[in-house]
């Protein structure tokens, strides 16, 4: 078992503040009691106040006014934040699928190369024009079911059942990476041009240019990954 970390008190503020503006008890433009109200209910010093203001601001639910105080700027906040928040925690974990799908992915397309038929071909084709589709229409949901589809097809491909099994297990793992990585419009965007590299490498029959594609795409995912958590 992992070691219990207490909460620092600015962070057990931080989440009863944001939760009174998420459930609906501040809505949005409505004024947050005062620091001294707050200090006196959460028996708190008012620097603790102070910096949970501080992180709410930067968070996207409260924006301050000077002279006036702490108003609900959003009751969901910033979505890139709790993206950014999300790939810190779990990218240790990252990492070892990406390096786990390099190793899958690599040897899959190079036999896809030989052993996928034109029917095949056009039907990876088509998962990827609906995935530029979804890109445009910036519908992260439509993009993380045709990203793991373009991705499943390659595998499928391979004509190799051991890989399309393991492939499973990993792209069911990998889920909830696609649909808060497209959240980031950036990310959505990096993936068309890889998806259009290996296209072009299966119709040429090219195996060395096919696996350097695939390669590429997961170490820009990787990076993508990295760029985020850095913001």
């Amino acid at each position: 078992m992992e070691p219990v970390h207490k909460m620092p008190i600015a962070d057990q503020v931080v989440d009863k503040i944001r939760t009174s503006i998420m459930d609906g008890t501040f809505g949005e433009g409505s004024k947050l009691p005062s620091e001294q109200a707050l200090c006196s209910s959460l028996r708190v010093s008012r620097s603790t106040i102070r910096e949970a203001f501080r992180v709410l601001q930067t968070m996207g639910y409260v924006e301050m006014k000077p002279g006036r105080g702490a108003y609900v700027l959003s009751t969901t906040g910033d979505a890139t934040v709790d993206v950014r928040d999300w790939f810190r925690v779990n990218a240790p974990k990252l990492t070892d699928f990406i390096e786990v799908r390099k190793a899958i992915e690599s040897l899959a397309i190079k036999i896809a190369v030989d052993r996928s038929t034109q029917e095949e071909y056009d039907k990876l084709f088509k998962i990827n024009e609906d995935f530029i589709q979804a890109v445009h229409a910036d519908d992260s949901k439509a993009m993380a079911f045709l990203d793991e589809s373009f991705h499943r097809e390659i595998v499928d491909m391979s004509h190799n059942s051991l890989l399309v099994n393991i492939n499973g297990l990993v792209a069911q793992a990998f889920k909830k990476y696609r649909s808060i990585s497209f959240q980031v419009r950036k990310n959505a965007l990096n993936a068309i041009e890889p998806h259009r590299e290996i296209l072009a490498a299966l119709k040429a029959r090219d195996s060395l240019g096919a696996v350097k594609s695939i390669e590429n795409h997961l170490t820009l995912a990787r990076e993508d990954m990295e760029a985020v958590i850095s913001i």
